[in-house]
């Protein structure tokens, strides 16, 4: 039954190849044509067992449909107008061709092939290039005119048609099947290039490549190949051209090299081969665009160049560069160096595919494609263009896109892992110059303190083999390092990898020396603007030698020679550059750090042979950890903990405590020699602060000598140094003798059960005999303590401290007797003694800073002898006469400081200090506190950022809200101050704080201060306004709650007189007439001259009278 049809069909078909087009005959032919169509759908749907025919009975038929629809395309189809005639030809046209195509192949069927292609060009849109353009060719169309459908329809013919027809041997083609295939190549470029619709252009040049794979004759080609070349260069860059377009075209390029140009052809030299000499030239600067395009891409996205965003592109760019490298190198010598640097970067891509396309290149280049004739030849020219390209980036550096400048980078890196130990002769000849490059390359910005970076360092020699180091890593902490033309950390870590790269390769000596001449000549010609890009590519360089299980690099090549040599131009440049007279600017002090860390490294590439330099580095280093400058500071802490690791020491304060006598030796005989050391005091600090006091058995021994150069020294600049020294040194004390409490604590309540005596053991066991029971014991024991206090001895205990120091020394308190058998503890207060005594040299010192500090020392010294009165008292009868004066001085960070101190001192020493505050403190307090003020005057001092937020109209949901709140808040109206929220704390409401707090402290521990609680409480009631912040109106709070504790009634009265309190109505008739004016009255004169303030103190005054009196 099928047969029958497609009889039938083929016969209906054949009718139109003799007669003329009309609209008529169009129609009919488009009704054959879909029941072809129709056919061939059912036919192919079917299975075989189905068809009841034979196959030779089709493939007969189709034979005579394929002959009939060649004819008609070239006559009826062709001369007809209807374009959907033509798209349906085409259409059934490639079917029938995709069932004949088995039996079309052989090089007897060449003829029939060509004819068939022919007639499909002639329906192509005629190309620019085709010649007379009066010349009208009949079927075709302009590209604009054609429809697209159409136009795929005749691409996908000539594909089934030259698809899977590669010719064994080349096909020898006539004059005119050459210019034919000429135009055949003209018109797919010019549709690949002009066409709008991707998917035609991908078409275009798919049936392109199948056309010179049939064609397959290198003479022929070559003829073809300029204008293939140009013409796909054209297609790839179009604007906003498509990926998949991009990588048909370098594919396509890729597959005419190959096929044109013979892998094994030698440099043009005969006069045949002239062509490869202009060809090797238009393709390397083809090639030079189009990787510049590529790279272009990078910063202006899809707009400009090849848009290198899309992976299949980049690797498209790799398949090129291997057909140029591995098939086309002899020929296409000019363009190898420009494809190999392409490789390089696609070989770092972050996409695997590209990366891994582009290994596969360089692996073919370096193992089998390369022999070692055509090596040896190529080193020099890799070497020179090595040293070209470091010149180029040189001179892009501060001018071109970052991502350029990464992708010269990465060249340079492939250069070096390409060439390896054979770029090293080439390297030490001209050390200076790549070192300059270099240094310029990363010229260094400064270290960016607010970036950490941590890095986890193992130990090479494993937890297994080394059995002093019980750890087997350790995490470093170092500042972000900012170079000044690269700003992205990626394009960073590119560059100091390129330069532990090219250290790796270079001689160590040859670099050494050139890093450190380089830095003499900078301190010769600039000495102030330093040289730090030549200490960092220093230290690349050296890192590249650190032991790595990933690296084989040989590490011997560093040795300890070599690290003497380091150590010792290091510490000389140290000794020069860090006196008193030198310059500090940014630049040197970004320098120092970086030699600082240079230590660590050397102390990373020797291991525990580091151990023979302890001596020589240990001391400068830790008194580098100690530097005002925080880069320098922290560059030591990381070297020192890079030194202890890889030493074997557990920690950093077991490698101090081992090296303790050599530092103590050092501190003693620098201390008295501040002029030529001035950082020996930061020694001090920075063993304090690392360290704890127990692991400093000559810790005497360093302070006697602090003191000492304390004495020495107290009028010279190297005051502060010593005074943060003194601060460290007493905060150890004082943290140690609070750790050393805790420790004793638990065992308090054994030693006293312990130290009963028989009889009191005897009473304790008879009263539990009695009361049948431990539970009243400690009762019975309470009352027993209350029958034998006597008055007297309460009034005698509270008093003690307002007597004369001559009292306290005639009767000594129990509990000094009892602590000052401990020597360590003695020996501890003695020093702290000492350590205040000299802070009242420095009391009077006009600088702020230094001033604060020795106030922050006095408070911490007084709060560590709080419970040893024998040392105390003394004490601050010496310094009361020295804390006065700083109470008048103009700068309120030292008046704050000074009251802070006495607030201390009241504290531990109660009446002692509250009899000298009446007298002395109190006047100059009241003066102060009356001068400030915030009230009107005080607004401008309240700005917060919420006053600038522009106010909205509040929804329905927010007004709900706020609704609640306010009912809650007026729930707790009553319980709460109204106040200032917050406020900004300036220095005068610091200081007020500071002076309520003081108050506070002094009335709750001194009673002697009774007489005044009527002029503070009306001095510091104006502070309970509500216009005040809420810090301040908390601290006044405390402070009346104190004063009702000295004298209630007193208090009451100024308090009831500002919430305008009403007394209750008599209880009885027996009481004297209430008259509401009476109380008017006294308020009136209990309250003169605070009327302004009572308005303002009502709210929170009432709030205080609720919780005070009620």
């Amino acid at each position: 039954m099928e047969v029958a049809t497609y009889v039938e069909l083929c016969t209906r078909l054949s009718r139109f190849v003799q007669i003329q087009p009309s609209d008529e005959h169009c129609n009919g032919l488009q009704e054959v044509l879909d029941d072809l169509k129709t056919l061939y759908d059912r036919v192919e749907s079917s299975g075989k067992s189905v068809v009841d025919v034979s196959l030779v009975g089709f493939a007969a038929m189709d034979d005579l449909v394929l002959l009939s629809m060649h004819k008609l395309l070239g006559s009826f189809v062709l001369n007809s107008s209807s374009l959907t005639l033509q798209e349906q030809s085409f259409e059934a046209f490639t079917r029938v061709l995709r069932r004949c195509k088995s039996r079309m192949r052989g090089n007897n069927q060449t003829r029939r092939l060509l004819s068939f292609v022919q007639s499909c060009v002639l329906y192509l849109p005629s190309p620019p290039e085709a010649g007379d353009e009066n010349k009208e060719i009949p079927g075709s169309l302009t590209l604009g005119a054609q429809p697209e459908e159409l136009r795929l329809a005749i691409l996908q013919s000539l594909r089934e048609i030259l698809e899977q027809q590669e010719q064994e041997m080349p096909m020898q083609l006539q004059v005119e099947q050459q210019h034919f295939f000429a135009y055949l190549v003209a018109s797919l470029l010019h549709v690949a290039q002009r066409d709008r619709c991707r998917e035609a252009a991908l078409q275009a040049i798919g049936v392109l490549k199948c056309v010179l794979f049939v064609i397959r004759d290198a003479d022929t080609l070559r003829q073809y190949l300029p204008g293939v070349a140009a013409g796909l260069w054209k297609c790839a860059n179009a604007p906003q051209q498509a990926s998949k377009v991009i990588v048909a075209a370098l594919q396509c390029l890729a597959t005419a090299l190959d096929l044109c140009i013979d892998g094994q052809h030698n440099a043009p030299s005969s006069e045949s081969d002239k062509w490869l000499e202009t060809t090797a030239i238009n393709l390397d600067l083809l090639l030079s665009r189009m990787f510049a395009a590529s790279a272009t891409a990078v910063t202006a996205g899809t707009s400009t160049g090849l848009p290198r965003s899309s992976w299949r592109v980049r690797c498209a760019l790799a398949q090129l560069c291997g057909t140029v490298m591995l098939q086309c190198r002899r020929a296409l010598r000019l363009s190898f160096f420009r494809c190999y640097d392409e490789l390089l970067v696609l070989h770092g891509d972050t996409i695997a595919e590209v990366a891994d396309e582009a290994d596969k290149v360089l692996q073919k280049l370096q193992m089998s494609a390369l022999a070692s004739e055509e090596r040896l030849q190529l080193l020099p020219e890799m070497a020179d263009r090595f040293q070209m390209l470091l010149s180029t980036l040189v001179l892009k550096v501060g001018t071109e896109h970052e991502a350029t400048k990464v992708h010269l980078v990465r060249t340079l890196r492939g250069y070096v892992a390409f060439l390896g130990s054979s770029l090293t002769p080439y390297l030490d000849a001209s050390i200076e110059s790549i070192y300059t490059s270099l240094c310029r390359v990363v010229s260094f910005a400064a270290l960016d303190i607010e970036l950490v970076v941590h890095q986890t360092l193992p130990n090479p020699a494993g937890p297994d083999e080394n059995e002093d180091n019980t750890t087997g890593s350790v995490v470093v902490s170092q500042f972000q390092k900012r170079l000044r033309y690269f700003n992205e950390e990626a394009s960073v870590r590119e560059v100091l990898l390129m330069l532990r790269e090219v250290g790796a390769v270079a001689t160590p000596a040859c670099f050494i020396d050139c890093a450190f001449t380089l830095l003499t000549e900078v301190d010769i010609e600039s000495p102030e603007t330093g040289n730090a890009e030549v200490v960092l590519v220093l230290n690349e360089f050296l890192r590249a030698y650190c032991p790595n299980k990933k690296k084989d690099t040989d590490h011997n090549l560093v040795d300890v020679h070599l690290i003497g040599r380091i150590l010792d131009d290091l510490l000389a440049w140290e000794e020069k550059h860090l006196q008193p007279n030198y310059s500090s600017s940014r630049a040197i002090v970004s320098q120092h750090a970086l030699m600082v860390e240079c230590v660590g490294v050397c102390a990373e590439i020797l291991g525990a042979e580091f151990k023979l330099f302890l001596l020589h580095v240990l001391y400068p280093l830790v008194e580098q950890l100690g530097s005002h400058n925080v880069e320098v500071e922290r560059a030591a802490l990381a070297a020192l903990e890079k030194i202890y690791f890889f030493t074997g020491y557990e920690s950093l304060e077991a490698l101090f405590q081992a090296n303790m006598d050599y530092f103590v030796d050092s501190l003693c005989a620098r201390l008295e020699q501040l002029d030529a050391y001035p950082m020996t005091a930061f020694v001090v600090e920075a063993l304090l602060r690392h360290t704890q006091l127990e692991s400093l058995p000559l810790v005497d021994e360093v302070a006697s000598s602090l003191l000492r150069s304390v004495d020495l020294y107290q009028d010279s600049p190297y005051v502060d140094g010593l005074l943060r020294a003194l601060k460290n040194l007493l905060g150890s004390i004082a943290r140690d003798g609070r750790q050393s409490e805790a420790t004793e604590a638990p065992t308090l309540s054994d030693e006293s059960t312990a130290s009963r005596s028989l009889l009191e053991n005897f009473i304790h066991e008879m009263k539990v005999l009695e009361n049948d029971g431990i539970d009243a014991l400690d009762i019975d024991v309470a009352n027993e303590e209350d029958l034998h206090s006597t008055p007297e001895k309460q009034e005698h205990s509270s008093v003690k401290g307002a007597m004369p120091v001559e009292y306290d020394e005639v009767e000594p308190d129990t509990q000094d007797d009892d602590q000052d058998n401990d020597e360590d503890a003695l020996g501890y207060r003695t020093l702290v003694v000492d350590i205040m005594d000299r802070c009242g040299y420095f009391l009077v010192e006009s600088d702020p800073m230094a001033c604060c500090l020795v106030l922050s020392l006095i408070d911490e010294g007084v709060r560590f002898l709080s419970c040893h009165h024998k040392q105390l008292l003394p004490l601050v009868a010496r310094i009361w006469p020295e804390l006065l004066p700083r109470l008048r001085v103009e700068n309120r960070a030292i008046i704050t400081g000074t009251i802070r101190v006495i607030t201390t001192l009241a504290e531990v020493a109660g009446d002692f200090v509250g009899d000298r505050f009446v007298e002395t403190v109190w006047p100059i307090l009241r003066a102060q506190i009356q001068s400030i003020n915030f009230g009107e005057d005080a607004k401008s001092s309240q700005l917060t950022r919420s006053m600038l937020l522009i106010s909205q109209q509040p929804d329905e949901v927010t007004t709900t809200v706020e609704a609640q709140a306010s009912e809650t808040r007026q729930m707790s109206a009553e319980n709460e101050f109204s106040a200032v929220n917050g406020t900004r704390k300036s220095q005068e409401v610091l200081q007020l704080l500071v002076i309520l707090s003081c108050l506070t402290m002094v009335c709750q521990q001194s009673e002697t201060v009774t007489q005044l609680v009527p002029e503070i409480t009306r001095t510091c009631s104006k502070f309970l306004s509500h216009t005040a912040p809420r810090e301040v109106v908390e601290q006044t709070s405390e402070l009346f709650a104190a004063l009702v504790q000295l004298n209630g009634d007193e208090v009451f009265c100024t308090i009831a007189a500002l919430a305008d309190w009403k007394p209750p109505a008599p209880p009885s008739k027996l009481f004297s007439r209430y008259e509401p004016d009476a109380v008017q009255r006294f308020y009136r004169g209990h309250m003169s001259g605070l009327s302004g303030q009572t308005q303002s103190c009502r709210i929170n005054a009432t709030v205080l009278m609720n919780r005070l009196f009620k």
